[in-house]
């Protein structure tokens, strides 16, 4: 184990996976009671909700669902990453993963289409030897 810095407060500490001083990880628990109780009470909340009626920091709250601590079930609602729609789920809206998805899908035909055009111009090409005609 070797030391980095808290990405909270900067501090200097043991390397662990929360990768948070012994303090902020005191710290994000009680704050992941403040929103669970938050969220018991109220139902349904979009980040900038549970940030304003709790006091917990925008930032947290993010890292704390992408690391699996709070499992908002479409409880929380929270900016698309490309387009910053609101969503419930995964990282991205359906719009922007369609479109991702059909760019992807794109790149590799474009690839596919050079492969195939190099092919042809450099003439590589497999030849066999054939048998001689009797």
């Amino acid at each position: 184990m070797g030391l980095r810095n808290c990405l909270e407060c900067g501090k200097l500490c043991m390397e662990n996976p929360s990768k948070l001083c012994p303090e902020c990880y005191a710290e994000e628990e009680r704050h992941e009671y403040t929103i669970s109780e938050y969220l018991r009470k109220t139902g349904k909340a979009t980040i900038e909700e549970i940030h304003r009626d709790t006091g917990v920091k925008e930032k947290i709250i993010m890292r704390m669902l992408r690391s699996g601590r709070l499992f908002s079930d479409g409880l929380i609602g929270y900016p698309c990453e490309m387009c910053r729609q609101p969503i419930y789920e995964g990282r991205l809206c359906s719009d922007c993963s369609s479109g991702l998805a059909k760019k992807i899908q794109r790149s590799n035909e474009d690839r596919e289409l050079e492969r195939h055009a190099e092919y042809q111009r450099t003439g590589l090409r497999m030849y066999t030897k054939d048998e001689p005609k009797k």
